[in-house]
C-alpha cells in the first residue's frame, strides 16, 4: 500500500510503500519533547520502502532511557517532526503519522515506554504494551 505525506510548510515529502507498516505509539519523555505532545504515533516502515523528497535535518538524541540514540528527522524549516530511526532497529522508520495525507486505517500494534505515559491517556485497544525498551522489559 502506497501511503503519502509531507510536512506542514511542504519541504519535505514522504512516499511509504511497505504492506506490512505497523503502528506504534511512544510515550517515552523524549518522543514527546518532540512532538510536543502527550505520545508519538509512528508507521513502523522498513526504511527501503520510505523515500523522502527534500533534505529534513537530524538531531541525534542519545540522552534516552535506554542509553541507545535516536536519530530524529524533520523539517529546518517548519520544524514538523518526520521519522525517527532507533540504533536497535537500524533499518526501520518510525514515521510520525501527522505527516502522512490518509490514517483511518491504522490501528495501534503497540503502545511502549507506557511508564510515562500521561496519567490521562487511556490505552483501549488490545495489543502489546511495555514499560520499557522491548528486549529489556516486555509485559
Amino acid at each position: 500500500m502506497e501511503r503519502t505525506g509531507q510536512c506542514l510548510c511542504g519541504q519535505i515529502k514522504l512516499t511509504i510503500n511497505d504492506d506490512n507498516a505497523e503502528l506504534d505509539v511512544c510515550h517515552c519523555k523524549n518522543c514527546q519533547l518532540q512532538s510536543g505532545s502527550a505520545y508519538a504515533p509512528f508507521l513502523a516502515v522498513a526504511l527501503y520502502n520510505l523515500s523522502i523528497d527534500g533534505a529534513p535535518k537530524c538531531f541525534d538524541d542519545s540522552d534516552t532511557v535506554s542509553g541507545r540514540t535516536v536519530r530524529r528527522y524533520f523539517c529546518g524549516d517548519c520544524g514538523s517532526p518526520a521519522y525517527v530511526v532507533v540504533e536497535r532497529a537500524p533499518n526501520t522508520a518510525y514515521v510520525f503519522t501527522g505527516l502522512l495525507d490518509q490514517t483511518s486505517d491504522l490501528r495501534p500494534k503497540v503502545h511502549g515506554w507506557t511508564t510515562t505515559k500521561h496519567a490521562w491517556v487511556e490505552i483501549t485497544e488490545g495489543g502489546l504494551q511495555y514499560d520499557m525498551d522491548p528486549g529489556l522489559s516486555p509485559r
